[in-house]
């Protein structure tokens, strides 16, 4: 709430620096990917103090950019394969408790369109490791945000409806601080 005593409606926050002078919280809009690769689903590993997690493949709009673009844009980045982006599969919000946090997830599905299986991840970005995990182990697996057991009811369905509303999937990272994916 501003000094006037007026709610401020937060702004819009496209890629990873908030605009100056800006008050409140941002909203952040996140790109990312599901591919598949036989059983095998892409994320991308990440690790902060002791603790270990994974995310799909992608990262923070920029300004001006094409969702589509963006999103294969973060791929080819982390991971150096180059994707044609699907469809859209999911849209999931991450909105902590207090609103300090609010990112947009716009979640695509991709296939991969080239015939070079090595991940080669840009050396400029620190993503700690891509890899492609069993669709088995999602339920197992600490993914941010949680919707491993959704990605494993599409894929059973072969990706079949629209695209889907996931709504506030807010988790606690207890030794967290940010929430991934947005540096």
């Amino acid at each position: 709430m501003a000094a006037d005593g007026i709610p401020r409606v937060s702004r819009w926050g496209f890629g990873r620096k908030p605009h100056p002078g800006q008050e409140g919280p941002v909203l952040k809009v996140r790109v990312a990917v599901v591919m598949l690769r036989g059983e095998t689903i892409l994320l991308i590993r990440h690790r902060r103090d002791a603790r270990l997690y994974w995310v799909l493949p992608g990262g923070g709009l920029e300004t001006g950019e094409p969702l589509v673009a963006a999103a294969a844009r973060e791929v080819r980045e982390e991971t150096g394969l180059d994707v044609q982006i699907r469809r859209l599969l999911y849209v999931a919000e991450v909105i902590s408790p207090a609103g300090a946090q609010h990112v947009l997830n716009l979640i695509f599905l991709a296939d991969q369109t080239e015939d070079d299986p090595r991940i080669r991840p840009s050396r400029q970005w620190q993503v700690e490791e891509p890899h492609f995990l069993p669709l088995d182990d999602l339920p197992s697996i600490d993914l941010y945000p949680p919707i491993a057991i959704q990605i494993l009811k599409d894929a059973v369905a072969e990706w079949q409806g629209p695209p889907r509303f996931l709504g506030n999937r807010w988790r606690d990272m207890d030794a967290v601080p940010e929430w991934p994916g947005l540096r």
